[in-house]
């Protein structure tokens, strides 16, 4: 089972929401888990919580079957029964010690998005991160002076101005970061390169640590860029970039090779053309993202063609008519 499965798992467990199948699929995994020393590396703050919780629920009622069990006149309860209750604490022990270990060796808090989810995240100073789906934010457990978070995916932000004047800085690889006082601001890395478009407040873009180059935004400015040296700057509709925060995707003149691209980004779905030019074809309009069918039914309306889905893979015809 990998890390994405065993976090999605974990998590519908706490809230209750596991099927019976899932329930089974979880419980085969914490009967092997002892084999996987690290099986707890790269979980989210939330997942390990929702990991806690559930082996302390296992430890409970081994420890309640133990009890309600009969033993004969005489006789004490049975090493094999102590043995398992045992076993079960020391488990958790290990694992806890485990879990203590790699938020220590890492020294980061770490919260990651599924495809199609999007979280709203806290931050130690206030300022608040929406998430969007298949994205990772991450930042010092302590958080020195400078209030760093690394990100990887699409999150929107809202960073408060402190009264110290700290400096918030956004790092989205070696070679870019962006830096703010208090302000409201889209960032997304993605296959196709990195976009910041600024809302409210100011920013300012760094262009590679190499060169020192820096690039500051104004309200309703977007900049984007494969390599840092290569970027565009372009004056954009305000919170046409960051819609999706409100579960909707917002068109205007975009083409399906664009929409393409978030559908995997974010959804996961590879998608194909039955005909290559239909990729080149522009959309305009709004679709809601809470629900998959209902986003893939409103982008074929949207551009006239047809989607038919198979799993996670999208395929994109003409309409019969056409």
């Amino acid at each position: 089972m990998d890390k994405d499965r065993l976090l999605y798992l974990l998590e519908n467990d706490k809230n209750g929401q596991n099927s019976p199948a899932e329930a089974e699929e979880l419980e085969a995994w914490y009967r092997s888990a002892e084999e996987r020393p690290a099986f707890t590396a790269g979980l989210s703050a939330k997942g390990l919580s929702a990991l806690e919780d559930k082996m302390f629920f296992r430890i409970q009622a081994t420890a309640l079957g133990e009890e309600q069990r009969v033993e004969p006149e005489g006789k004490s309860r049975s090493w094999f029964g102590w043995g398992r209750i045992a076993a079960a604490v020391l488990f958790l022990i290990v694992a806890g010690i485990g879990i203590y270990m790699f938020q220590r060796q890492s020294g980061r808090i770490v919260e990651r998005t599924a495809f199609g989810e999007t979280r709203l995240i806290t931050l130690p100073d206030g300022s608040e991160v929406t998430l969007n789906g298949n994205s990772e934010l991450s930042y010092e457990a302590g958080w020195p002076a400078l209030r760093e978070v690394r990100l990887d995916g699409e999150a929107y932000f809202n960073v408060v101005h402190t009264s110290d004047h700290r400096k918030f800085r956004v790092r989205t690889g070696a070679d870019f970061s962006l830096d703010v006082l208090g302000t409201q601001f889209n960032v997304s890395k993605r296959k196709s390169g990195t976009r910041v478009v600024l809302d409210e407040g100011k920013v300012q873009c760094n262009l590679g640590d190499a060169t020192g180059d820096t690039l500051v935004l104004k309200p309703g400015e977007m900049v984007q860029f494969r390599k840092p040296a290569e970027y565009q700057r372009s004056h954009v509709e305000k919170g046409l970039y960051s819609a999706w925060k409100d579960h909707k995707l917002v068109f205007k003149n975009t083409s399906l090779r664009e929409v393409a691209a978030i559908l995997q980004d974010t959804y996961g779905f590879e998608t194909e053309a039955s005909h290559p030019d239909l990729l080149d074809r522009q959309i305009s309009g709004s679709v809601p993202t809470d629900n998959v069918e209902l986003l893939l039914q409103g982008i074929a309306e949207a551009s006239s063609i047809t989607i038919t889905r198979d799993g996670d893979q999208l395929v994109i015809g003409p309409k019969s008519n056409q």
